[in-house]
Protein backbone atom coordinates (compact mmCIF):
# COMPACT_ATOMS: atom_id res chain seq x y z
CA UNK A 1 0.00 0.00 0.00
CA UNK A 2 1.28 3.42 -0.96
CA UNK A 3 1.11 5.93 1.89
CA UNK A 4 0.66 9.47 0.55
CA UNK A 5 2.98 12.16 1.81
CA UNK A 6 1.41 14.77 4.06
CA UNK A 7 2.23 18.34 3.13
CA UNK A 8 1.13 21.28 5.23
CA UNK A 9 1.36 24.67 3.57
CA UNK A 10 -0.65 26.88 5.92
CA UNK A 11 -0.79 26.27 9.67
CA UNK A 12 -3.06 28.06 12.13
CA UNK A 13 -1.92 28.30 15.75
CA UNK A 14 -4.92 29.27 17.89
CA UNK A 15 -4.09 30.44 21.39
CA UNK A 16 -5.67 32.08 24.38
CA UNK A 17 -2.20 32.73 25.85
CA UNK A 18 -2.56 30.30 28.73
CA UNK A 19 0.48 29.46 30.87
CA UNK A 20 1.93 27.02 28.34
CA UNK A 21 1.33 28.99 25.15
CA UNK A 22 5.06 29.29 24.46
CA UNK A 23 5.61 25.52 24.43
CA UNK A 24 2.70 25.02 22.04
CA UNK A 25 3.89 27.89 19.83
CA UNK A 26 7.33 26.25 19.64
CA UNK A 27 5.61 23.09 18.32
CA UNK A 28 3.73 25.15 15.72
CA UNK A 29 6.92 26.99 14.68
CA UNK A 30 8.82 23.73 14.28
CA UNK A 31 6.05 22.12 12.23
CA UNK A 32 5.87 25.17 9.98
CA UNK A 33 9.66 25.06 9.48
CA UNK A 34 9.62 21.31 8.82
CA UNK A 35 7.02 21.70 6.07
CA UNK A 36 8.12 25.17 4.95
CA UNK A 37 4.57 26.28 5.72
CA UNK A 38 3.09 29.67 6.41
CA UNK A 39 2.25 30.14 10.12
CA UNK A 40 -0.63 32.23 11.41
CA UNK A 41 -1.20 32.97 15.09
CA UNK A 42 -4.82 33.60 16.02
CA UNK A 43 -6.04 35.02 19.31
CA UNK A 44 -9.79 35.32 19.78
CA UNK A 45 -11.12 37.75 22.34
CA UNK A 46 -14.24 36.12 23.72
CA UNK A 47 -16.54 39.12 23.95
CA UNK A 48 -19.83 37.26 23.61
CA UNK A 49 -20.84 37.71 27.26
CA UNK A 50 -19.99 41.41 27.26
CA UNK A 51 -21.87 41.92 23.98
CA UNK A 52 -24.87 40.02 25.35
CA UNK A 53 -24.94 42.04 28.58
CA UNK A 54 -24.74 45.31 26.71
CA UNK A 55 -27.50 44.27 24.33
CA UNK A 56 -29.78 42.94 27.10
CA UNK A 57 -29.13 45.51 29.80
CA UNK A 58 -28.06 48.57 27.89
CA UNK A 59 -25.11 50.78 28.74
CA UNK A 60 -27.23 53.59 30.11
CA UNK A 61 -28.79 51.27 32.72
CA UNK A 62 -25.68 50.28 34.59
CA UNK A 63 -22.48 52.18 35.32
CA UNK A 64 -20.78 48.89 36.30
CA UNK A 65 -21.49 47.40 32.89
CA UNK A 66 -20.42 50.66 31.26
CA UNK A 67 -17.10 50.46 33.10
CA UNK A 68 -16.60 46.79 32.11
CA UNK A 69 -17.47 47.60 28.51
CA UNK A 70 -14.96 50.44 28.43
CA UNK A 71 -12.23 48.20 29.85
CA UNK A 72 -13.05 45.47 27.34
CA UNK A 73 -13.10 47.95 24.47
CA UNK A 74 -9.72 49.31 25.51
CA UNK A 75 -8.33 45.77 25.71
CA UNK A 76 -9.64 44.91 22.26
CA UNK A 77 -8.06 48.03 20.78
CA UNK A 78 -4.70 47.25 22.41
CA UNK A 79 -4.78 43.46 22.05
CA UNK A 80 -2.70 43.27 18.89
CA UNK A 81 0.04 45.45 20.36
CA UNK A 82 0.03 43.43 23.59
CA UNK A 83 0.30 40.18 21.61
CA UNK A 84 3.10 41.49 19.42
CA UNK A 85 4.98 42.56 22.55
CA UNK A 86 4.48 39.12 24.15
CA UNK A 87 5.74 37.26 21.12
CA UNK A 88 8.68 39.63 20.62
CA UNK A 89 9.66 39.33 24.28
CA UNK A 90 9.45 35.53 24.24
CA UNK A 91 10.86 34.75 20.76
CA UNK A 92 12.34 37.90 19.26
CA UNK A 93 11.49 40.18 16.37
CA UNK A 94 12.35 37.56 13.73
CA UNK A 95 9.43 35.28 14.70
CA UNK A 96 7.02 38.23 14.69
CA UNK A 97 8.09 39.00 11.13
CA UNK A 98 7.79 35.35 10.04
CA UNK A 99 4.20 34.72 11.10
CA UNK A 100 0.89 36.37 10.42
CA UNK A 101 -0.85 37.56 13.58
CA UNK A 102 -4.62 37.87 13.68
CA UNK A 103 -6.72 39.14 16.57
CA UNK A 104 -10.47 38.64 16.30
CA UNK A 105 -13.38 38.95 18.68
CA UNK A 106 -16.38 36.72 19.16
CA UNK A 107 -17.05 33.07 19.83
CA UNK A 108 -13.63 31.33 19.93
CA UNK A 109 -14.75 28.06 18.30
CA UNK A 110 -16.69 29.70 15.48
CA UNK A 111 -13.91 32.23 14.91
CA UNK A 112 -11.10 29.65 14.85
CA UNK A 113 -12.98 27.53 12.31
CA UNK A 114 -13.96 30.55 10.19
CA UNK A 115 -10.43 31.97 10.10
CA UNK A 116 -8.95 28.55 9.29
CA UNK A 117 -11.32 28.25 6.33
CA UNK A 118 -10.89 31.87 5.24
CA UNK A 119 -7.09 31.71 5.06
CA UNK A 120 -7.16 28.14 3.71
CA UNK A 121 -5.29 26.41 6.52
CA UNK A 122 -4.56 22.72 6.34
CA UNK A 123 -3.67 22.21 10.03
CA UNK A 124 -4.85 23.79 13.27
CA UNK A 125 -2.52 23.63 16.27
CA UNK A 126 -3.88 24.22 19.78
CA UNK A 127 -2.72 23.66 23.32
CA UNK A 128 -4.55 21.84 26.06
CA UNK A 129 -3.74 21.60 29.74
CA UNK A 130 -5.66 18.78 31.35
CA UNK A 131 -6.80 19.39 34.89
CA UNK A 132 -8.55 16.19 35.72
CA UNK A 133 -10.24 13.18 34.19
CA UNK A 134 -13.75 14.62 34.20
CA UNK A 135 -12.66 18.01 32.85
CA UNK A 136 -10.58 16.43 30.08
CA UNK A 137 -13.67 14.73 28.63
CA UNK A 138 -16.07 17.63 28.97
CA UNK A 139 -17.31 18.93 25.63
CA UNK A 140 -17.37 22.46 26.98
CA UNK A 141 -13.78 23.33 26.17
CA UNK A 142 -12.77 25.23 23.06
CA UNK A 143 -10.29 22.53 22.08
CA UNK A 144 -12.87 19.75 22.22
CA UNK A 145 -15.39 21.75 20.22
CA UNK A 146 -12.82 22.59 17.55
CA UNK A 147 -11.80 18.91 17.43
CA UNK A 148 -15.39 17.83 16.87
CA UNK A 149 -16.40 20.54 14.40
CA UNK A 150 -13.28 21.01 12.31
CA UNK A 151 -13.04 19.55 8.83
CA UNK A 152 -9.26 20.02 9.05
CA UNK A 153 -6.70 18.05 11.03
CA UNK A 154 -6.25 19.48 14.53
CA UNK A 155 -3.04 18.90 16.45
CA UNK A 156 -3.53 19.22 20.19
CA UNK A 157 -0.38 19.70 22.24
CA UNK A 158 -1.07 18.44 25.75
CA UNK A 159 0.72 20.25 28.54
CA UNK A 160 1.08 18.78 32.00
Amino acid sequence: MHIPEIKYSNILFATEFSEQWKEVFIQAINISKQYDAKLTLLHVLNTELIDLLIFDVGLERSSAINKKFTLAKDYIENARKIILDRITEAFGEEIVNQCNIIVERGNPVKTILAVAEEIKCDLIVMGFKGRGVSEDYTLGSTVNKVLHKSKLPVMVVHNI
